[in-house]
């Protein structure tokens, strides 16, 4: 097949579709969890440990597809997840004993190909555009958590069962993975002239590593906050609102809404630092305006608003539901370009990519669920949303300090 500039789109459709797809079993587990406690007679506690596990998966198993992408390409390390992930969505219905089921969950968060999505789908797109390319991958993430539940909810009431759930899962999930790997292509070097002509003209340097760049180390911060804001939202959402009076329906849906409007606000957000690119700014510039402004302070506000306005109805719940779910994926949108952007090498900016996913959304998506509950339990939910916004605050300062450490060549 004669591979141009055109497939690109093909690249960024079969990424989005994958990444909604393994992102969906998070709140696909959160569904089943209670069924899962009954069946393997173990606490909700317990149960719930099923997302952390998920989420380490993601990140080990980022990092280790980063490191291997220069060895046997995006296709290459992108199949190795999506066959663990197969391997653990089939097989946790199949096993027997609960911890066996998390080592399998473990596997299944290898098929979350953020990393590989992103990476090789930028690399298909000429620099004004990266944005938008990123912004879509991402938009596929949050697609997947909202529609995680309803996906369960459906496959429940067909198969009868949450193993039978998984099962049928499991199987479309291996029919995309054959279909993805007969589309995926490598990124070809020569696709855009103008690119390749600043290349030649550059100097050659040395190998970058990025572990010894501040930069690396504040983008992993960057991904931290992002997700103990956006993970830690999400999960303590639905029981935040029941405590309010609203029902069981009422909280779904306004959890359903704060996952959907991501869709938008992350090729949104890609598509404002790629606008600001090509009025003149500095690519860098143009991301980290995007990630601090539209992104983090946008969820700031809207974070420490929501305990004080959701009580007033469920419309404004909804409301603010929705404007708590936009600010964190827009930077998203971000996230992905931002190591290419700081240092200017491909290989270098896929590892440190992987070490953002693996320290920053390692520890945020771990950790914020369980903080952001103890907090609320403690102090109240007023206390619980400050700590949530505090952080994406924190991500405000950070990513406008960013462009102070890009890599000099």
């Amino acid at each position: 097949m004669k591979v141009n500039s055109s497939y690109r789109w093909v690249i960024l459709i079969i990424n989005f579709i994958i990444c909604a797809m393994a992102y969906a079993g998070l709140t696909m587990w959160s569904m089943a969890s209670e069924d899962l406690a009954v069946t393997f007679e173990i606490s909700a506690v317990q149960a719930s440990i099923g997302s952390g596990i998920l989420m380490a998966g993601y990140a080990v198993g980022s990092y280790v597809e980063a490191t291997l992408t220069n060895k046997i390409g995006y296709r290459g390390a992108g199949l190795l997840g999506l066959v663990l992930m197969v391997i653990g969505t089939i097989g946790i219905p199949l096993a027997g004993n609960y911890n066996l089921i998390l080592f399998l969950r473990f596997l299944q968060g290898w098929g979350i190909l953020w990393l590989v999505g992103v990476n090789s789908s930028v690399a298909w797109f000429p620099a004004k555009q990266r944005g938008l390319a990123s912004g879509v991958i991402g938009g596929g993430l949050t697609l997947g958590i909202g529609c995680g539940g309803w996906v369960a909810t459906g496959l429940t009431n067909l198969a009868g069962t949450w193993q039978g759930a998984f099962s049928i899962w499991g199987i479309v999930i291996a029919i995309v993975s054959v279909i993805w790997a007969i589309l995926m292509k490598e990124p070809p070097k020569d696709l855009y002239p103008a690119d390749i002509e600043v290349k030649e003209e550059a100097p050659v340097h040395k190998r970058i590593n990025p572990f010894a760049t501040i930069a690396c180390w504040l983008c992993i911060l960057i991904l931290f906050f992002n997700c103990w804001q956006l993970i830690g939202f999400n999960s303590i959402l639905a029981n935040c609102l029941k405590d309010f009076g609203y029902s069981a329906e009422q909280a779904s849906t306004a959890v359903l809404l704060a996952g959907l409007i991501g869709v938008i606000s992350t090729p949104v957000g890609g598509t404002i630092s790629d606008g600001l690119v090509k009025k003149g700014w500095i690519p860098l510039k143009a991301r980290v305006f995007t990630t601090a402004v539209p992104g983090f302070l946008v969820a700031t506000v809207t974070t420490i608003l929501f305990p004080v306005l959701a009580k007033s109805s469920f419309g404004v719940a909804c409301l603010m539901s929705i404007l708590c779910g936009w600010g964190v994926p827009v930077t998203n949108a971000t996230s992905g370009v931002l190591p290419m952007d700081l240092l200017q090498d491909e290989d270098a900016a896929g590892r440190m990519f992987g070490a953002n996913i693996l320290i920053g959304c390692g520890g945020g998506g771990i950790l914020a669920p369980v903080i952001s509950t103890a907090v609320a339990e403690s102090w109240g939910w007023k206390a619980c949303f400050i700590v949530l916004a505090a952080g994406a605050l924190i991500g405000v300062v950070i990513s406008l300090l960013l462009p102070k450490f890009k890599v000099r060549k």
